[in-house]
């Protein structure tokens, strides 16, 4: 099959999007996680846990809520490492994508407008605890979705707006703590009176190893 090769310069938009990296050789840098700043057809600026030399050769996935996106790229540029602010920003160039794997990317910037700065939530069933301050608990639950700016929260009880929660995120490598404020109340599932309530769930405390360890999470097969 012939490479779909972008060589045209493209805009980028912002986007939240977890992202999987590794060496196209055998390197001394082993494959990593970070999340997107911003994308388009042509690159992306990324946020990693450490930084990768110019000119590297990446092999990428990044992870949407309509599958994953695989490509070839390089690193372009590497910025300073912010201490207490995050990871390393990196810009990237796509080398190569297959021409199914360039059209995903196309029908993502563009049906995707309204959600790219908020983050695009992605299905996931995982066990929470949440520990509403100021009420009793915790409340046991699932979450409905995760992104890199919240969740949505399946729980037991209604919790008015703007409840302040603690809510741990049960995975199989362990733990992930995140702090929040729930922004809306849905109606019990199935219509049911007794059915799982959906709470929208915004984080506003996430340090960076959660958020990597959410990138991880994300982009890891289940």
């Amino acid at each position: 099959m012939p490479a779909a090769v972008v060589i045209h310069r493209a805009p980028r938009y912002p986007m939240r999007l977890p992202f999987l990296h590794k060496p196209q050789a055998p390197a001394p840098v082993r494959a990593g996680v970070g999340w997107t700043r911003d994308l388009s057809e042509t690159g992306a600026c990324v946020e990693l846990a450490e930084a990768l030399q110019r000119q590297m050769p990446l092999c990428i996935r990044l992870q949407t809520d309509r599958g994953s996106i695989e490509a070839e790229a390089q690193v372009v540029w590497t910025g300073e490492f912010r201490p207490g602010k995050g990871g390393v920003l990196h810009g990237i160039t796509f080398t190569y994508l297959a021409p199914d794997q360039l059209q995903a990317l196309a029908d993502l910037l563009l049906f995707k407008r309204e959600m790219r700065e908020a983050g695009i939530r992605l299905a996931t069933d995982l066990p929470v605890t949440c520990l509403p301050r100021g009420l009793a608990g915790p409340l046991r639950g699932r979450t409905g979705n995760l992104s890199s700016g919240g969740a949505s929260l399946r729980l037991p009880q209604r919790l008015p707006a703007r409840t302040e929660l603690e809510v741990i995120l049960h995975t199989s490598t362990g733990p992930v703590k995140t702090e929040g404020v729930v922004v809306w109340v849905g109606r019990p599932e199935g219509g049911k009176p007794r059915g799982l309530i959906p709470h929208g769930f915004r984080f506003t405390s996430l340090d960076w190893s959660s958020s990597l360890a959410l990138g991880l999470l994300l982009t890891t097969p289940s």
